[in-house]
């Protein structure tokens, strides 16, 4: 029953961060009653039901027949599997990791606020131990200033054209919330699905032709890179990926 209840949870928060996510830095409030972004027309409670309402709807607007982004059921699903497979602590500092990726994909840039909110989470859960993931040695405190220092070191070389400064940021919250093995092997992982899903979007553009020529990913495209840190992370503390430490016999 747990799982069950913090799957829903998930799902609810999930909904929410979907908000927060399209509303942040926009110049609209959390305030009201959410409407469709495309005619404007005020949501009822039962347009609003995590997953359900998604498919219930067949992914339109009731009203102007508008599609509703596959956003909103992907955010809540990935959230409230989060809730279930993520030590109660961490919680709080994945929900702003969801909202991060969120608002990367849409600007391509990654708020200082949360970032710097998710660091201060990240400090607090070890500092207070509220975690019983693990316990933090020396090499684990130093996690985060040597992977922010690895990608501010990419940033500083590319002059910001490989990677964001906003990316060391969030790997230096990772390492301080994961410790050292477990962020190695979070960034590890982030590359690897980085690169995959790079190549495989390449291809489906090559073989799609409904996509127009001005919207094809080329080597040279700008991907954001924080979804892939943050699913990076979330798989390794999930899987208890152990990259230091793997052996192929």
């Amino acid at each position: 029953m747990t799982t069950v209840i913090l799957f829903v949870l998930g799902a609810i928060v999930g909904s929410f961060l979907n908000v927060v996510g399209l509303r942040f830095n926009s110049g609209l409030t959390l305030k009201g009653r959410s409407i469709c972004p495309s005619c404007g027309k005020k949501l009822h409670w039962w347009e609003l039901l995590p997953f359900l309402s998604f498919f219930i709807l067949r992914g339109r607007c009731r009203q102007c027949r508008a599609r509703i982004s596959w956003q909103y059921p992907i955010v809540e699903l990935w959230t409230a599997l989060i809730f279930i497979t993520v030590p109660y602590a961490f919680i709080p500092v994945f929900c702003i990791y969801v909202i991060i990726t969120i608002y990367d994909i849409r600007h391509k840039i990654i708020p200082d606020s949360l970032v710097y909110t998710s660091i201060f989470l990240s400090l607090t859960i070890n500092l207070l131990n509220l975690s019983t993931y693990q316990t933090y040695s020396t090499l684990d405190w130093l996690a985060g200033p040597i992977l922010f220092s690895f990608f501010a070191s990419i940033w500083l070389i590319s002059a910001g054209r490989v990677m964001g400064f906003g990316d060391a940021k969030l790997a230096l919250s990772v390492g301080i919330l994961l410790g050292f093995t477990q962020s190695v092997s979070a960034i590890v992982l982030s590359f690897w699905i980085g690169a995959a899903f790079g190549l495989l979007a390449i291809f489906w553009i090559r073989i799609n032709p409904l996509i127009r020529i001005n919207n094809k990913i080329t080597m040279k495209s700008e991907i954001p890179f924080a979804p892939f840190i943050v699913i990076g992370a979330w798989f390794a503390l999930m899987f208890h990926f152990d990259i230091i430490h793997a052996s192929l016999f």
